[in-house]
């Protein structure tokens, strides 16, 4: 059974805390993508990317130091996705937790294939996992490498992370529904995003990282801002009721 050293466990609190922190337009940017790199030190490439299959786009992706926006996916990965083993994995089983490319292939096998020397070559390491959605859509992270594979401790890191992903992407999800003409914060919409989820505000103060008190704080600046006294009522508003 892997175990993490203290300065592991330390890197990733305080990534927990910035990533849920930070003010960005985006759940996973550049400085996000760089900040898990940083976890995973014998990865040579960092990605984050989400892809729409039906419609072929890759609606969006980052890695250390680059994000873009609905670009066409590439043929060679339409043609030949049936051969990523992973994601194969993925779209059979359900479970995005982090898998290697050597727990389903043996090196040669993967090295055989079109889709590894169109698309992969030469980064023959994979680790990869993803966090929930809808049918059809992908929200992956990739690691690659060419000098080793990775460990089961770099497998533990990202299991342990994964839930605190789910729930940043889940916030800022919340936070997109809001409607822009409400004339509400970055962060009243996102508390009111989670209020619509049924969340108390201990709870609420707990995903984001802050007191329950300064929720209540927010949550009486949106009553102001909304015209109402309670949080059914601010829901209501917010659903257009």
């Amino acid at each position: 059974m892997p175990t993490l050293a203290q300065r592991d466990l330390d890197a990733m609190l305080s990534f927990v805390y910035d990533a849920s922190t930070f003010e960005r337009a985006a759940p996973f940017t550049p400085e996000i993508v760089a900040r898990l790199h940083e976890l995973l030190p014998d990865a040579e490439t960092a990605t984050y990317c989400e892809i729409d299959w039906d419609r072929r786009r890759i609606c969006y992706f980052a890695d250390d130091l680059h994000a873009g926006e609905d670009l066409p996916v590439p043929e060679e990965l339409w043609e030949f996705r049936n051969q990523h083993a992973i994601a194969r994995h993925f779209r059979r089983t359900g479970d995005l937790s982090p898998m290697m490319m050597s727990d389903l292939l043996r090196r040669r096998e993967w090295r055989a294939l079109e889709l590894y020397n169109l698309y992969f070559a030469p980064f023959e390491y994979e680790l990869k996992f993803g966090v929930p959605s809808r049918a059809g859509y992908t929200k992956m992270f990739l690691f690659h490498s060419s000098r080793r594979d990775f460990a089961e401790r770099d497998r533990l890191v990202f299991a342990l992370l994964r839930p605190h992903l789910q729930r940043i992407d889940e916030t800022y999800t919340g936070q997109a529904r809001i409607s822009s003409s409400l004339p509400l914060t970055r962060r009243e919409r996102e508390i009111l995003g989670w209020v619509e989820r049924g969340k108390t505000n201990p709870e609420i103060a707990q995903i984001l990282w802050i007191a329950p008190g300064t929720v209540k704080k927010h949550l009486d600046n949106v009553y102001e801002k909304l015209g109402v006294r309670t949080r059914t009522a601010a829901v209501m508003r917010l659903r257009g009721l």
